[in-house]
């Protein structure tokens, strides 16, 4: 059984226009396509990179394996299941993204993570066991009573995977973990990722990076997408002039 699924996976949006702009979309049907029908498939255990300019897709393919978007057609499964929204997915799918908007800043990290465990349906003593095991495993158990605004970078980092592990996941999706991470520190989170999460844990990470570093020398496995769909698979050395060709390129746009 595959831990990631997608077949034929699509999603458009309407574009951030002005009134004037979606009067004209509203009859011209002038959509963004994000995703244009992306295939992939990754074994369990597998660490895999995904590689792209801004606007690729990359985020966009992300949240609807995460089942946060629903996809104009295709199908995404994790673990033989169908992606659906839903507490039932933080089981099978953790979702951690480098987004400082991702936590409530005068709260406490414990108090995030409850919010959050309450949500996946976490009761009791349950849930609080359960947040003790997770700041365990991200090393942030003397910093959870702290407010979040106290928080460096990589603690924020560490919060946003502990959230993620909170159902205790067999798939995890890491959108740019290691943005505004200095050398050392996205060594030692690049290290956790490869020797605790999938080594010891034995989870699948799919590990969204700018990085050429990480996509060289971190990622065994390197997905590269372009204009939502994926153009390049393998190990980074291998994906050659279509990697020089995409990053080439000059865009200009919002990431999706």
């Amino acid at each position: 059984m595959l831990a990631i699924k997608c077949h034929g996976l699509t999603k458009r949006y309407r574009p951030n226009t002005t009134w004037g702009d979606w009067i004209r979309w509203r009859f011209e049907r002038d959509e963004v396509i994000a995703l244009d029908g992306v295939d992939l498939a990754i074994e369990p255990g597998q660490l895999v990179g995904l590689a792209g300019p801004n606007g690729a897709g990359k985020s966009t393919l992300l949240r609807t394996i995460a089942g946060l978007l629903t996809p104009n057609s295709g199908i995404a499964e994790v673990c033989g299941q169908a992606v659906v929204g839903g507490p039932r997915m933080a089981t099978v799918v953790g979702y951690a993204i480098s987004d400082e908007r991702s936590h409530f800043w005068r709260l406490s990290g414990q108090e995030n993570l409850r919010f959050f465990a309450t949500l996946h349906d976490f009761q009791g003593s349950a849930r609080d066991e359960r947040i003790a095991e997770v700041a365990r495993i991200v090393d942030l158990e003397e910093s959870l009573k702290r407010p979040v605004r106290e928080y460096s970078t990589g603690m924020r980092q560490r919060l946003s995977l502990a959230r993620a592990l909170l159902g205790d996941p067999q798939v995890l999706l890491l959108d740019e973990p290691t943005r505004g991470l200095d050398p050392g520190g996205a060594q030692r989170f690049r290290d956790f990722a490869s020797e605790v999460l999938v080594a010891r844990m034995g989870k699948t990470v799919l590990y969204a990076t700018h990085q050429v570093d990480e996509m060289k020398h971190f990622c065994p496995r390197v997905l590269l997408l372009d204009k939502g769909r994926v153009v390049a698979d393998g190990p980074f050395d291998s994906l050659g002039d279509t990697f020089d060709m995409v990053f080439a390129t000059k865009r200009e746009g919002d990431h999706v």
